[in-house]
């Protein structure tokens, strides 16, 4: 809850030059009265008599106050309003004190001599009660109502400061000397009251409220009355959209609104397209942005330096709210406005700049200025101020400094929309992390020069961490469209081009066709690419399926390009046209591996042109009318819209960095150009089935050598989509193909055309790693299945070799990589001929795995033939070490590893061959160590039925019995004591005849023991008092 002013400078802000107000105000709060606690106390005494100056005060305050904010300027009202909110609240607390039924004794309390005396001499209880009800009247900052929470956490934190003056009020006046000559029952009436003041006060607050937000519409706003009868006809319906900001600000002001050139600049927008014409069809009508804006949905909270405003995840925790037209009354007549910028955060497309280019155009009372400052046209390294005036200029074409534009604004407060501050970072490449604490520090110096101005900052979600929010600062997130936000959009689309559909035989566009395309139809301008792709002949509503995914974007790729071919008026042939089709398609899938193998969504126009120069040798041309020849990267990306272009001026240069609109489109471009260039490999090994080996993988190789396609999981899924549509015969091909190159992957490349495309600073290891591991990849997505002895058909044991490359993989992918690589693939083990083996495949739900001690250690299962008679078919191993797998985790470093050593590390040393140590029986169905088994026991005993406990003792009394190699007898003793001490303490659950014979079968190995080092069984028996219980079980 945001916290106004105290009751002490609400007074003076209302009062302003009333010489009799501030007169009051000093009369009872003032000079030496206050300084001493018996003064204070006299003072907070005539808050109950019936002459009461604090409650004339108020009431003359909020009588006058209509007069006392006409003419104002638009910051100077909302003070007032903020300072009358103030006197409002204690108003309604004293109203109602003021009328409590007091005891006939207290209708004349005043300070006895006893009090004044007791004061005087220093009693710190007493003068400390006294000063603590005196600031929470006089200076404590009173709570206000705030723009992004809801009316009812404003009752409730007035509510709460009702309760803390009663609190107070009752240890006032029970600590006077008056209190005494109250009876028990009056006492006890008087408290009662005060208890229930705080609720009867909050009611009269509610009225006092309601009351004044009829009159001040500013009221309503601040506390989201907007549903409210005594609102409702000022604040109409708020749901059409921004329009409806204009006319309920308008409405709270009787000035003219004065012409402006900024003004009219910026009105202009509504009525221009959403799209430029060049976008479009001939004939069809691109809706314009006044008609076509559609209002979105938002979550909007205050956010402190520890919040996670980048994550998606932490905003999808906050509500979503459907009433941004009214937030934003409220947060341009609230009085922090002035204090912090708003932050407004989306995706790319969300309608960020769109936001602000509409509310721009809105923001037409005569009580506002806005300058809109879009940070890609203004130079990087300037200052705000500079920013400021470089917008003004644009839009006007007139040269004015930042203080002569606000002294000349009159009564309107400027607003002034910083839009992009995610192009400022990505473009130029500088940190700004103190960037919206300098905006809060301009807006804190300019309302101390008298230049108050409230700022709003545009950014894309994902870098909003990148500067530290201001102190205070409310952020808001646009949410994409919803389903009726879907169907609002296309009612406008369809409207404008009814003639044009009518002409064409186009079937208006519905939602649900859109709908199985929600992902790209949330995002407006995304909307709009769909919207243009089924007015060419219907192409998104004539199939009787829907498309999938990759067909959909195939289809979209290619009718766009094809529009953009076709723009450059060459008469092409059929054949021609096709191939300048794939030629931009090309382009842009090169585009899409700029952005896939540095690891992020976007890049410099610098990055790309370096790219596409060595991987397309691609040309740059001059275009007649430019002042300057276009870069290869400018030539592609400007010409489609589906593409974001962030641009920044610094040192005179303009900065460009470029992103699709949704990170799909990149991932499926990437896909569909490993799946061309796969097709033209396989055509190519078709001609040379008979040397293979010649196919030319240099292209494949440069473009999957620098991050693993698991970084993206839709990739994988678009090229597991477009790898299905190829036949058998080529699948196979194809297949031999990449298990050819995988088997050479590490060997020296005789040719590397290439070797100039560096996207990233990668070690020649990691260039290996990511290759390998992509080639793996594509093999499981063209069939399914990858046995390891295809990858090494030359070794001894090519699981050895597998886990060597894994390692390798794990030390050199990136995090990301490596854990979405082992979360969609896995490994099958197996048994071939006698010899383990594996084989990759997918992971399944059904992919259920356990250890097989035996393939571990690849040694043959137990078998009669191989039990020594002498050891009742019992047989064991060490497959190790726990310490060197110990030194191992802390010599690597590896975080996985060092959680599983701080799990085990119990059993260190004292156990520690427990881990190692595998037995098994013939009869068992695989080998266990000790360690296990001791686990297994401690999870059974804990469970309330005993079905596994039997079983469980089974196996840790034949460990404890047979088990450990002679030189760990120390480790066998502490096992048999772990063990015996479980089965004393549960004995009582187990049956009584396996009790009997496991007693009398330890009794035996007992007796029969003979190594002198070993700790004999049968002390451990007696220590254990299982002796005991077996000679009692026995005589039975």
């Amino acid at each position: 809850m945001a916290r106004g002013l105290s009751f002490r400078d609400a007074v003076r802000m209302l009062g302003g030059t009333d010489s009799k107000i501030i007169a009051a105000l000093e009369k009872m709060t003032g000079g030496a009265m206050l300084t001493a606690a018996a003064g204070g106390a006299d003072f907070l005494l005539g808050l109950f008599g019936p002459k009461a100056e604090l409650a004339r005060l108020t009431n003359t305050l909020m009588i006058e106050l209509k007069d006392r904010v006409t003419g104002l300027s638009r910051f100077d009202r909302t003070n007032r309003l903020v300072a009358a909110h103030a006197v409002l609240v204690l108003s309604a607390y004293f109203d109602v004190l003021l009328k409590l039924p007091l005891p006939k004794e207290c209708s004349d309390l005043r300070l006895g001599r006893a009090d004044q005396i007791r004061l005087a001499l220093g009693d710190k209880k007493g003068a400390r009660r006294v000063r603590d009800l005196l600031v929470a009247v006089i200076d404590e900052e009173l709570p206000m109502p705030t723009p992004h929470w809801p009316y009812e956490q404003t009752l409730g934190a007035v509510h709460h400061y009702f309760e803390k003056l009663a609190s107070l009020t009752r240890a006032f006046l029970t600590g006077l000397a008056g209190w005494d000559l109250l009876n028990e029952t009056q006492q006890r009436q008087l408290a009662t009251n005060l208890w229930n003041l705080p609720s009867e006060a909050i009611n009269r607050y509610e009225q006092y409220f309601r009351r004044i937000a009829g009159e001040f519409p500013e009221f309503a706003f601040w506390a989201n009355l907007t549903d409210h009868q005594a609102t409702r006809a000022a604040v109409h319906d708020l749901r059409i959209g921004l329009a409806e900001v204009e006319r309920a600000l308008t409405a709270m002001t009787s000035a003219e609104s004065a012409a402006h050139p900024l003004k009219s600049a910026y009105r202009n927008v509504l009525d221009r397209p959403v799209l430029t014409a060049r976008d479009v069809p001939a004939g069809l009508q691109i809706p314009k942005l006044g008609e076509a804006y559609i209002t979105p949905k938002f979550r909007v909270v205050e956010v402190t330096a520890s919040d996670p405003i980048a994550a998606e995840k932490w905003w999808l925790e906050q509500k979503i709210r459907t009433d941004l037209p009214a937030f934003l009354v409220r947060y341009l007549t609230a009085p922090h406005a002035t204090e912090a910028p708003l932050l407004v955060l989306g995706q790319p497309g969300a309608g960020k700049s769109v936001l602000t280019q509409v509310l721009a155009a809105r923001l037409t009372s005569s009580d506002y200025l806005v300058v809109r400052v879009v940070l890609r046209e203004v130079r990087a390294e300037s200052d705000l101020q500079s920013h400021i005036e470089q917008a003004v200029r644009s839009a006007t074409g007139e040269e004015t400094s930042w203080p002569a534009l606000a002294r000349n604004a009159g009564t309107a407060l400027p607003v002034v929309m910083l839009d992009g501050f995610d192009e400022l970072l990505q473009a130029t490449g500088v940190s700004q992390s103190d960037y919206l604490e300098r905006v809060a520090d301009f807006q804190r110096r300019e309302a101390s020069l008298g230049r108050p101005l409230v700022v709003i900052v545009t950014s894309r979600t994902a870098v909003a961490d990148r500067a530290r929010p201001a102190a205070g600062m409310i952020a808001v997130r646009l949410e994409p469209f919803s389903k009726d936000q879907i169907a609002r959009w296309l009612k406008v689309w369809n409207t404008v081009n009814q003639h044009y559909f009518s002409l064409h035989g186009i079937v208006p566009l519905t939602a649900e066709a859109v709908a199985a395309h929600r992902d790209l139809a949330c995002q407006p301008l995304l909307l709009m690419m769909l919207a243009l792709y089924d007015a060419d002949e219907n192409s998104l509503q004539k199939h009787d399926v829907a498309l999938g995914q990759a067909e959909l974007y195939e289809a979209l790729l290619i009718r766009f390009a094809g529009r953009e071919v076709a723009k450059s008026g060459s008469a092409l042939s059929a054949d021609e046209f096709a191939h300048a089709i794939e030629q931009q398609l090309l382009r842009l899938s090169v585009a899409a591996f700029a952005m896939f193998n540095r690891t992020r969504q976007w890049v410099t126009e610098a990055e790309l042109d370096a790219d596409l120069g060595v991987l397309l040798a691609a040309h740059t041309q001059q275009l007649a009318g430019l002042r300057a020849q276009l870069t290869a990267a400018q030539l592609l990306f400007g010409r489609f819209f589906f593409v974001h272009e962030t641009q920044a001026l610094q040192d005179d240069q303009q900065l460009r960095t470029y992103e699709f609109l949704h990170a799909t489109f990149g991932e499926y471009l990437v896909a569909r150009l490993i799946s061309v260039e796969l097709g033209e490999m396989v055509a190519g090994a078709d001609v040379h089935r008979s040397r293979p080996n010649q196919v030319d993988d240099s292209f494949l190789h440069a473009l999957l050598s620098f991050a693993p396609l698991t970084m993206r999981e839709t990739a994988i899924s678009f090229v597991s989509e477009r790898l299905n549509g190829m036949n058998e015969t080529r699948l196979y091909v194809l297949r031999e193909l990449l298990v050819s190159l995988l088997q050479h992957a590490f060997l020296p490349r005789r040719t590397d055309n290439y070797g100039d495309y560096r996207p990233d600073q990668i070690t020649q290891p990691g260039l290996h790693a990511n290759y390998s591991a992509n080639l793996v990849i594509l093999i499981l997505l063209a069939s399914r299945r990858l046995d390891v002895d295809e990858i090494f058909p030359c070794v001894p044991d090519p699981v050895d070799q597998w886990r060597r490359l894994t390692q390798f993989w794990r030390s050199q992918l990136p995090d990301t990589g490596w854990k979405e690589l082992i979360h969609v693939f896995t490994v099958e083990r197996a048994w071939k001929n006698g010899r383990r083996t594996a084989q990759i495949v997918p992971l399944e739900p059904s992919n259920a795995w356990e250890p097989d001690t035996y393939w571990i250690y690849d040694t043959q299962r137990l078998t009669e033939d191989l039990v020594p008679p002498d050891v009742s078919k019992w047989r064991g191993w060490s497959g190790g070490t726990y310490g060197y797998l110990r030194n191992q985790s802390r010599f690597q470093c590896v975080p996985d590893d060092d959680v599983i050593i701080h799990a085990l590390d119990p059993f260190h040393p004292q156990l520690n061959s427990a881990i190692f140590t595998f037995h098994v029986v013939a009869n068992w169905k695989k080998p266990v160590s000790a360690a296990q088994a001791l686990f297994t026991l401690w999870l059974a005993t804990a469970k309330p039925d005993n079905t596994e406990l039997t079983a469980a003792f089974d196996v840790c009394l034949q460990i404890a019995s047979h088990g450990f190699a002679p030189p760990h007898t120390d480790q066998r003793h502490q096992y048999r004591t772990l063990v015996l001490h479980q089965l004393a303490l549960h004995h009582s659950r187990l049956p009584r005849e396996w009790l009997i014979d496991t007693l009398r079968r330890l009794t035996n190995t007992a007796s029969n023991e003979i190594h002198q080092k070993d700790t004999r069984m049968s002390k451990l028996l007696k220590d254990g008092g299982l002796d005991e219980i077996a000679r009692q079980l026995m005589s039975e």
